[in-house]
C-alpha cells in the first residue's frame, strides 16, 4: 500500500526539488560562501514579502524562535498588546511568560487583550446588532498603553485567512506596532509588509517555501529594527554561526519557486482543497471546520460523527496509507474559537505535490468509514463529478 501524505503544514514531504540535496552539499561550504548564499536568500525573502530591505530580514532557527524572542524583547511591565483569538501556543506561552490577560484582577507584567473571532477563525471587526461599524468592536479594546498587534495571518488549524491587511491598517492609525505569523500563509498567498503597514512579519522556511520548518525568522520595519537594536538587530537575534544547512534548503527553494512560478504552486493547493471541500460537503457525519475554499490555505480541519479524531487519524494511516495529524495543532486558544476544544481536529494539509487522486482516495476513505458505521443514519452515495 502506497503512502499518502497529506501533512505538509507538519513537515513537508518532499520538498523543493534540488532541496535535500543543496542542504546535503552545504555541510562542505566555507564561510564566505554561506554570508553569499546568506545575503542572496534575505533578498529572495525581502522581495516575496515586499520587505523593506534584505537587511531587514534575520534568521532563527525556525518561526516559534522568532515569535517567542520579539514578544519577549519588545514588551515591558505596563504595556498592553492586542492579538486575535486564533494565536497559537508559541504566540500565548510567550506572553504568559511575561504577563496575563487583561481584567484577570492581577497586576504587574504585560497585558493583553484577544479580538475576538467568529466561529470560522475570522477577526471581528464590528458587531451590527450593536450598532457598531468599521472598527467599532476592535476600537473599543485600546487603552492607553496599548502598543502592538499581534496577528496570526493564518490558522494552522483550519485554515483560516485573517485579515491582516486590514487589522494592519487599523494599527498603523492609532500608531501601534504591526507584527503578523505569515509562517502558513508565505508562499500560498501574496503578501505586501509595506503597503499593509506591517512592522514584522515572522516566517516558517517550510509548507509554502517548500524548504525546511527549522529555518525561520523575520522581517523588520525601519521603526521595528530600530526597536530592536538597529544596526545590531542581527548580532542579537541571529545565531553564530548561521545554519548554513538549513539556509542553503530555503536558497534553493527559491530556485524551485521562480522555475515554477508561485502562482502555479499556491494554485495546485488552492485546488486541491476546493476538490476536497465539495466532495466531503456531501458526506454525513464529517463537519467542516472553518470557512469556504476562497477565505483559507490548502490546509482543512474536519470532525467526524463517527470516530475521535485520533482513531480516524489511526484509520486513516492503517487501513488507506493516507497520512494526516489529529489533535489541537498547537493552538489551543484557537480551538477555543472555532468550538473543537477540548476534543481537537482532523487536520489536512495539501500543497503542490498533492494529487487530484490522492484526494479523491482520501475522499473515498471517508465515506467508506462512514458507511460502515453505526453512528451516522442516511449515509448520502459519494457524488461523481
Amino acid at each position: 500500500m502506497d503512502t499518502i501524505y497529506m501533512d505538509q503544514l507538519t513537515t513537508l514531504i518532499p520538498k523543493g526539488d534540488g532541496v535535500e540535496e543543496a542542504m546535503e552539499a552545504a555541510v562542505n561550504m566555507d564561510i564566505s560562501d554561506i554570508q553569499t548564499m546568506a545575503d542572496e536568500t534575505r533578498e529572495q525573502l525581502n522581495k516575496l514579502f515586499h520587505g523593506p530591505g534584505p537587511d531587514s530580514v534575520v534568521f532563527t532557527s525556525g518561526v516559534d524562535a522568532a515569535l517567542d524572542g520579539l514578544i519577549r524583547a519588545l514588551f515591558k511591565d505596563g504595556d498592553h498588546v492586542l492579538i486575535s483569538s486564533m494565536e497559537n501556543d508559541t504566540v500565548m506561552n510567550a506572553l504568559n511568560a511575561i504577563g496575563h490577560e487583561a481584567d484577570e484582577g492581577v497586576s504587574g507584567g504585560v497585558e493583553y487583550t484577544r479580538i475576538p473571532c467568529n466561529e470560522k477563525g475570522q477577526l471581528i471587526f464590528f458587531d451590527p446588532i450593536k450598532g457598531e461599524k468599521g472598527f467599532d468592536a476592535v476600537e473599543k479594546l485600546l487603552r492607553p498603553n496599548t502598543k502592538a498587534v499581534i496577528v496570526n495571518h493564518a490558522s494552522e488549524v483550519c485554515g483560516t485567512i485573517l485579515q491582516a491587511k486590514e487589522i494592519s491598517e487599523f494599527a498603523r492609525r492609532h500608531g501601534l506596532l504591526v507584527i503578523v505569523n505569515a509562517a502558513q500563509t508565505a508562499g500560498c498567498v501574496p503578501i505586501f509588509m509595506n503597503i499593509w503597514g506591517v512592522d514584522l512579519m515572522t516566517f516558517s522556511g517550510g509548507y509554502g517555501l517548500f524548504a525546511s520548518e527549522k529555518i525561520g525568522g523575520f522581517i523588520a520595519s525601519e521603526r521595528a529594527a530600530a526597536m530592536l537594536g538597529g544596526p545590531d538587530m542581527r548580532e542579537k537575534f541571529e545565531q553564530k554561526p548561521l545554519d548554513a544547512v538549513a539556509i542553503a534548503g530555503l536558497h534553493k527553494a527559491f530556485e524551485f519557486i521562480e522555475e515554477k512560478t508561485l502562482h502555479t504552486l499556491s494554485s495546485m493547493g488552492r485546488q486541491r482543497v476546493e476538490q476536497f471541500i465539495r466532495k466531503v460537503q456531501h458526506v454525513n457525519g464529517v463537519h467542516i471546520i472553518g470557512p469556504g475554499y476562497k477565505d483559507r490555505i490548502p490546509v482543512i480541519s474536519i470532525q467526524t460523527d463517527f470516530m475521535e479524531e485520533s482513531e480516524l487519524e489511526e484509520a486513516l494511516k492503517n487501513q488507506y496509507g493516507i497520512v494526516m495529524c489529529s489533535g489541537l495543532h498547537n493552538a489551543e486558544e484557537a480551538h477555543k474559537t472555532l468550538g473543537t476544544y477540548p476534543r481537537g481536529t482532523a487536520r489536512f494539509s495539501f500543497n503542490y505535490f498533492n494529487t487530484e487522486e490522492e484526494v479523491e482516495k482520501l475522499t473515498q476513505a471517508l465515506w467508506q468509514l462512514t458507511v460502515h458505521s453505526d453512528k451516522v443514519a442516511d449515509v448520502k452515495r459519494m457524488p461523481k463529478e
